[in-house]
């Protein structure tokens, strides 16, 4: 695309609201000191290869861009719903989309949710659980549990989780670091961003 200057940015497609909260967090943490980051969220999967065409054919298109489909899979095994990375990589190629450098995915199992509870001690200590109370081995491995089980867990201790940005305050309560460091598909989606930042245009 004629005109596109500066560095290139890389642009995270955050599923929701709940998704953007989070990785503004990882963007603050590992990403920021290596590239420029923008993440926006694309609401939800439901036309998921249609909003993630449009976000990147309508906006930022005065710059290189290197995005990232950061999604929910939504179950254990199958495949996020709906989404086609191939499809929408072979779209922009038709388009001639060519500020778009490239098209990567970074999915989490179930959901953003399940990532959370890496950090259960950190949620225990968020809600005030009497430490007698704390067994975090009841919340392994961390795929099996979802939005509605962190919900059930904070109704027990007499409050709400909201997803969202409502849900910012705890979000940022919890302990980043370790949630990398315990979840491989985050990690190596941070090393994804690092690596294909450096990548030179083909």
């Amino acid at each position: 695309m004629a005109g596109v200057s500066g560095n290139i940015l890389s642009v995270l497609l955050a599923e929701g609201q709940t998704d953007a909260v989070f990785y503004d967090m990882v963007k603050e943490h590992f990403l920021k000191a290596h590239c420029a980051v923008k993440i926006e969220h694309i609401e939800g999967l439901r036309n998921v290869n249609d909003k993630v065409l449009d976000a990147l054919t309508t906006k930022n298109t005065d710059r290189q861009v290197r995005a990232y489909c950061c999604l929910d899979r939504e179950s254990r095994y199958a495949k996020t719903p709906e989404f086609d990375l191939k499809f929408i990589r072979s779209e922009l190629k038709s388009a001639n989309i060519t500020n778009v450098l490239s098209v990567d995915q970074i999915i989490a199992t179930q959901m953003i949710e399940s990532w959370f509870f890496h950090d259960i001690m950190g949620i225990f200590k968020y809600l005030k659980v009497p430490k007698a109370n704390r067994n975090p081995k009841a919340y392994r491995p961390v795929e099996q549990f979802r939005a509605n089980d962190l919900n059930e867990l904070f109704r027990r201790y007499d409050k709400v989780y909201s997803k969202g940005d409502r849900a910012r305050h705890f979000i940022e309560s919890l302990d980043v670091k370790l949630i990398y460091d315990q979840c491989k598909v985050l990690k190596e989606g941070v090393e994804l961003i690092r690596n294909t930042q450096r990548r030179k245009k083909k």
